[in-house]
């Protein structure tokens, strides 16, 4: 064998390793960019990064306003009071670690919703509408919990996949 039957490069299929949240690029715009979050996000590891100090508040807001979320449906979501939630946005206090986290895994959920979707409203209309599939409850009532964000995941992976659901 010489040098020449070497091949230079791997030839690999393009599909994405280690990224179980979705699309990155996707996620970090709902959450507001690399300016809101005060880090750019390259890679899954950089979202356990950010959220060890806390997201900044303004993640918050840049999430809210994407998912055009109440107070009271943004701090149900993010398993926060929603004394606490105006709390934080009044004195402009960073997300703890667990709040940090769920914004992440909420951002992820809308993503996948976007992905299935292809359009914002129709999402918002499915996340508040009863679901057998979710033992009659309105997908945005499980959004608190991480069991339940994925279980949201993956019936919009059957919808994806054209899986009767």
């Amino acid at each position: 064998m010489t040098d020449k039957d070497i091949p230079s490069k791997v030839e690999e299929p393009a599909i994405s390793y280690g990224q179980p949240l979705g699309s990155l690029e996707l996620i970090t715009q709902i959450l507001g960019g690399a300016q809101a979050i005060g880090k750019k996000i390259k890679n899954v590891l950089d979202f356990l990064t950010v959220t060890e100090n806390g997201l900044p508040i303004a993640v918050l807001k840049k999430l809210q306003a994407r998912l055009q979320f109440t107070n009271r449906e943004l701090g149900k979501s993010l398993d926060m009071s929603e004394s606490t939630l105006q709390r934080r946005l009044k004195l402009n206090q960073n997300l703890d670690k667990k709040e940090s986290e769920s914004a992440i895994h909420l951002a992820s959920v809308w993503a996948k919703g976007l992905d299935v979707f292809e359009d914002e409203d129709a999402f918002r209309v499915w996340l508040h509408t009863t679901n057998t599939a979710l033992g009659n409850n309105k997908p945005l009532d499980l959004l608190h919990s991480p069991i339940g964000r994925d279980e949201i995941k993956d019936l919009l992976s059957r919808i994806e996949w054209g899986v009767y659901s």
